[in-house]
């Protein structure tokens, strides 16, 4: 059985991803908010869970069936560019000992143009990894 201890943070810093996607039809603006579940420590080493909410904004908005688990076997849309602006990152201070930086940065993108969020935006699937 491992020893783990839940460690208290504060979060000191917090910059969200930001994407620029130029899909056949349409400009993207995709931002990712990492937001923490939890931070441990095991055996003397840290583990982090990190979260990312995903926003999406098109410069072609419209109505469309809603995004659904099944859109997956729709057709994704060809994806011309893809520009990362900015890496997503955390800084927490620990309460254990000092600082910890986390970057968040994207690993695949997919476009799913015949469905849409409630807001007109065609419907992403967005893989990240995180680094600490």
């Amino acid at each position: 059985m491992h020893d783990y201890v839940d460690v208290d943070y504060e979060v000191v810093s917090w910059n969200p991803l930001v994407m620029r996607v130029v899909t056949d039809d349409e400009e993207l603006t995709i931002t990712g908010y990492p937001v923490i579940l939890k931070v441990m420590k095991v055996n003397n080493k840290y583990s982090v869970w990190v979260n990312v909410i995903v926003s999406t904004r098109t410069n072609k908005p419209r109505p469309g069936p809603l995004c659904t688990p099944t859109m997956f076997n729709a057709r994704p849309a060809g994806i011309k560019e893809v520009n990362v602006v900015k890496d997503g990152s955390l800084t927490l201070r620990l309460s254990t000992e000092g600082t910890m930086s986390i970057i968040i940065k994207p690993t695949n993108i997919s476009v799913y143009p015949d469905y849409r969020d409630q807001f007109g935006s065609p419907c992403i699937m967005l893989n990240w990894t995180a680094f600490w």
